[in-house]
């Protein structure tokens, strides 16, 4: 149950929502309570920056997905549920800058945010030195029902898969990251530093799997993936109630197919983490 959201709030209702004993000893600087709003050892925090907060993790779903094996953005409706909910986008285009990057994604007629993208080739030359896109964006929305998803970039064999979030402490991402491959093989990791019982929803597109489950991901709740055109394998995941500190998540290229460079393969990835 999250805590007042105005009004006098007391150490012991917020040690009792951070798991604690009723009446037990406690201050605002123990790691239970100050995980609850991210905070580190020893770093200012006040009684006021609790209201309506919850130690709980926030409770995401998946929504669907739109495809293109052509040029330009993968839009598509999208069915989302009634209340307001936090909508992301996670988006993988075969393709970027300069002739077919991105720079908006609409949640019908309202501009999305961006809160993390990975389009530049990798700056080990000895992988494939394609600029494929991974993105990912979010908005806050009570819209509901079929919602067109729109953007643009994107030269063939695109993707984007949609979440809803809700029973969040912010609807801004408390953290956002970026990751490429950077060896010659056919693995690579993003880390994030997590917060307790957060939740982590991250994107990425590599080359493409000889099987539809080929691309896996560690840590990960859930994985969605599509394989197009024995090309590109475009992937998302997310991550629920997540631990504090380090969390990495290693995505595989599994059972890989024709790659460019044998032996490895592109990885572009981004993520988003709430709270």
């Amino acid at each position: 149950m999250a805590l007042p959201s105005s009004g006098a709030i007391s150490l012991n209702q917020i040690h009792v929502e951070a798991g604690g004993s009723s009446g037990a000893q406690a201050t605002l600087n123990d790691t239970d309570i100050r995980s609850i709003i991210g905070k580190s050892s020893g770093a200012s925090n006040a009684f006021n920056e609790y209201y309506g907060v919850s130690a709980s993790a926030p409770s995401v779903s998946y929504r669907g997905r739109a495809s293109t094996t052509s040029n330009g953005f993968p839009q598509g409706y999208i069915s989302l549920s009634s209340g307001t909910k936090v909508v992301v986008v996670c988006l993988q285009l075969a393709g970027g800058p300069p002739s077919y990057g991105n720079t908006y994604v609409n949640l019908g007629g309202s501009a999305m945010t961006l809160a993390a993208k990975v389009d530049t080739v990798t700056p080990n030359s000895g992988v494939w030195q394609a600029r494929y896109t991974s993105a990912v964006y979010y908005i806050t929305t009570s819209t509901s029902g079929s919602v067109l998803i729109s953007g643009n970039g994107g030269s063939g064999r695109s993707n984007l898969h949609v979440y809803e979030i809700t029973g969040y402490n912010s609807a801004t991402p408390y953290t956002t990251d970026t990751a490429q491959q950077t060896n010659l093989d056919l693995s690579a990791s993003i880390t994030v530093a997590s917060q307790y019982n957060g939740l982590t929803i991250g994107s990425v597109i590599c080359e493409d799997s000889l099987s539809a489950t080929g691309i896996t991901v560690t840590n990960a709740d859930s994985i969605e993936q599509q394989h197009l055109e024995s090309a590109s394998a475009h992937t998302s995941w997310y991550d629920a109630g997540t631990p504090s500190g380090n969390r990495t998540y290693t995505i595989t290229q599994t059972n890989p197919g024709t790659n460019v460079i044998s032996g490895s393969t592109l990885f572009q990835i981004t993520s988003a983490s709430w709270k």
